[in-house]
């Protein structure tokens, strides 16, 4: 079963690439590094919407999510709430939280008798923009709670209508919503939102999701060694690292698996003059032979008795994931400062990521790190940092590292020049055999599923003629790329024509559902392509695909 070797695998083949340096800095700040579930609904909530929502009223405005975000027809990414929709806009080339206008949904071909204008007071007020007024208890909601902002303009008088209690009640019509007075409640408490998203949403969007999985247990602490990863499925190769045993002695290694059977190397490594086996370059290659659970590596001296061990965990292969998760943008809330680029962007824990910076002091030392959800610092291993030129690159690991947003940063030692890259550890885009295909939308592939050989035809339409566009893609590894140079329509608004996009899957390719995405900056027009491969090959991660590789994204980087 265990297949041992005496010398580490490159970590990332190739080392990915030089990268496209010349982008605009961005302030660094975080985006929420954790989504947020309500087992009220069974939703969760994340990143900007979830920002606007704990900002504007939560609750007791807009009600809990009766949805997850998902794409909708029209390429826009939305999530319902009881009393309201978000929708993700761009303006002025920045993306905003916008509110839908159900209340103008609702009204559908009704039509209100506008009113003339009347003097402003302290209880009524009119509102020129629709040419109607507001009064009292709406009135003071309308002007404490948000305004048009929240609400819209009105697009009635206050009118009585029959609610669901069987009651006359009066109420009045915004853009974005409708009050509801309740004279039976509490002064304070008359006037309720009324819930326009439950009657609204689409009902199969409604079904609840599934709260964030239980964290894995913690691994033994190390003693005297290190692995690395931390973590992987099979098909993982981990590194071993020991020392504290006296110079020049031979050193035993074995394997223990979670049912605490052995199986020796067949080889013995010799500490060098400092009591260390780091120049053995111990490492084993897992595959699927191998149980799920703790396993350690162990070494012993075979003249002093000295003892080290290091922990690691097999994790599971890509699972099943959720198909609603697979097209919701992540990248626009992981910004990047000075010169930087970073892949992937986002991963689950275990993912190798790299970080590419830029503009450095030509022959200066750099230091490197990350900086995690609550604002601790680790080094990155000097080891894993490359200088070339102006250039410098930063392999890191993540295993054992909860979900969350983090910084990777470049910093020159002389120059003071930073280089940094928010990323996200999530399962969110995890899509391994059995997550059911999403639709396509303004697009598709042919065919829309296959197995290894199958050239997968990526084709795409909707956009203006030769106008550019961001790209990332979804593997299910759950590991979600962008692309550092965009690519761009051709003269009648498509994508995967000319020149086409054929992505041919080699044996041994990742299977499950892959996801690319094409958008436009200007307009936030989009095409989001699925398909399904067939197979059972493993893969770490984190590490470059086949799509990737297809799509030019994989060449070579800073060399050492």
């Amino acid at each position: 079963m265990a297949r041992w070797s005496s010398r580490l695998m490159p970590r990332l083949a190739g080392a990915l690439l030089a990268l496209a340096l010349l982008l605009a800095a961005l302030p660094v700040t975080f985006a929420q590094s954790d989504s947020r579930y309500f087992p009220e609904t069974g939703h969760t909530l994340r990143g900007l919407f979830r920002a606007f929502w704990e900002a504007n009223g939560d609750a007791g405005i807009f009600g809990f999510p009766i949805t997850d975000e998902y794409v909708g027809p029209n390429g826009q990414t939305i999530q319902w709430f009881e009393r309201s929709r978000f929708e993700l806009v761009t303006i002025n080339g920045q993306l905003q939280v916008a509110l839908g206008n159900l209340g103008s949904e609702s009204i559908g071909d009704r039509i209100f008798p506008k009113v003339p204008p009347v003097e402003n007071s302290a209880d009524r007020r009119y509102i020129p923009e629709t040419q109607h007024s507001i009064q009292y208890g709406f009135k003071e909601i309308w002007e404490t709670r948000g305004d048009m902002r929240i609400f819209g303009y009105p697009l009635s008088e206050e009118i009585d209508e029959v609610l669901d209690d069987g009651e006359w009640h009066t109420v009045q019509y915004f853009e974005k919503a409708r009050f509801e007075y309740w004279p039976s409640f509490p002064p304070g408490q008359r006037v309720l939102l009324s819930l326009l998203g439950r009657r609204l949403v689409p009902q199969d969007r409604t079904a609840p999701g599934s709260a964030a999985p239980t964290p894995e247990p913690s691994l033994p602490p190390s003693v005297n060694a290190t692995v690395s990863p931390e973590s992987g499925p099979p098909g993982t190769s981990f590194a071993f690292v020991a020392s504290g045993f006296d110079s020049g002695e031979k050193v035993g290694i074995w394997l223990t698996a979670p049912d605490q059977s052995t199986f020796g190397a067949d080889f013995q490594a010799t500490a060098d003059s400092s009591g260390a086996i780091t120049d053995a370059n111990i490492a084993i290659t897992t595959d699927a032979s191998f149980p799920v659970g703790i396993w350690s590596f162990n070494a012993q001296g075979v003249r002093s008795g000295k003892q080290a061990i290091g922990y690691f965990r097999i994790s599971s292969a890509a699972s099943p994931g959720d198909p609603g998760q697979l097209g919701v943008p992540v990248h626009d809330q992981l910004p990047r400062q000075g010169l930087s680029f970073i892949l992937p962007v986002a991963a689950p824990s275990g993912a190798t990521f790299v970080i590419v910076g830029g503009g450095f002091t030509e022959g200066e030392s750099v230091g490197a790190w990350i900086t995690g959800p609550d604002g601790s610092s680790t080094s990155i291993d000097e080891t894993q940092v490359v200088v070339s030129g102006t250039a410098a690159q930063a392999i890191f690991e993540t295993a054992g590292l909860p979900d969350g947003v983090y910084n990777a940063v470049i910093q020159g030692k002389s120059s003071n020049v930073i280089a940094a890259a928010a990323f996200k550890l999530t399962r969110d885009y995890v899509a391994g055999p059995g997550t059911p295909r999403p639709s396509s939308v303004n697009g598709g592939s042919t065919p829309p599923e296959g197995g290894t050989g199958t050239t997968f035809q990526v084709r795409g339409q909707g956009f203006q003629p030769n106008e550019d566009l961001e790209v990332w893609m979804t593997d299910p590894t759950g590991t979600y790329t962008l692309l550092p140079d965009q690519m761009l329509a051709d003269a009648s608004g498509r994508i995967g024509y000319d020149p086409p996009i054929d992505l041919t899957a080699p044996s041994g390719a990742i299977p499950g559902v892959y996801g690319i995405h094409f958008r436009s900056p200007a307009s936030g027009m989009r095409v989001d392509v699925y398909f399904t491969l067939i197979g059972d090959a493993k893969a770490v991660p984190g590490s470059p695909t086949w799509v990737a590789a297809a799509l030019g994204l994989v060449a070579p980087g800073i060399s050492r």
